[in-house]
């Protein structure tokens, strides 16, 4: 996974640089992933609040629409309760997820502030700590708004509030004396982060 992370950044870097002709920014981003919890019949599964922190490479398309990558990682912990077996909130397992996104932001105004709203495709990988637990890659959509500040051509900072949707989150089994339950389901992940922009290309 470290490798897979290294490479997409390192790719990001590659294309910022080769194609003069096109107006670029990087942002390292750091900031707070709200918890989400998913309910099912007898139960639920959450995963706790955490930090996050990541990058996000904007490629200019037109005056107001950019294409933009974006690379976070979280690192939290998963609890569960289950009312039939075991009755009280337990911790699992903490686990790291990786989102990496695809999409495209349009900008609104012509000032120094810039308000923006995105929308993003990509995958999620979630990998547990406990090596009894399996990894899991889903497809995740994203929804994004927030505010781009720019102090000179070459630098600014952005403030974002994003939403990030896991299709099926992977499957937690739980139960006492070999017994198992097991669940399923899509986890809403909100975060909230902000980092300085560095602007490159034209």
């Amino acid at each position: 996974m470290k490798k897979s992370i290294y490479l997409f950044i390192a790719g990001l870097f590659l294309i910022s640089f080769s194609v003069q002709a096109q107006k670029f920014e990087i942002t390292p981003q750091y900031g707070y992933q709200v918890g989400a919890k998913y309910h099912y019949y007898g139960g639920y599964v959450k995963m706790t609040d955490s930090d996050q922190y990541g990058i996000t490479v904007n490629m200019e398309i037109s005056p107001d629409v950019e294409a933009e990558f974006f690379w976070a990682q979280q690192n939290a912990s998963i609890r569960t309760e289950d009312y039939q077996y075991f009755p009280i909130e337990v911790h699992i397992t903490d686990i790291q997820a990786n989102h990496f996104q695809l999409g495209a932001i349009h900008s609104f105004g012509y000032g120094d502030a810039k308000p923006f709203a995105g929308a993003s495709l990509g995958w999620t990988s979630f990998n547990p700590d406990d090596s009894s637990y399996s990894s899991n890659t889903k497809f995740t959509i994203g929804i994004s708004g927030g505010l781009r500040y720019y102090f000179s051509k070459r630098l600014g900072f952005r403030l974002q509030g994003q939403l990030l949707m896991p299709i099926q989150w992977g499957s937690i089994y739980i139960g006492p004396g070999g017994g198992a339950v097991s669940t399923g389901g899509s986890l809403l992940q909100l975060n909230f982060t902000g980092g300085l922009i560095f602007g490159l290309g034209k």
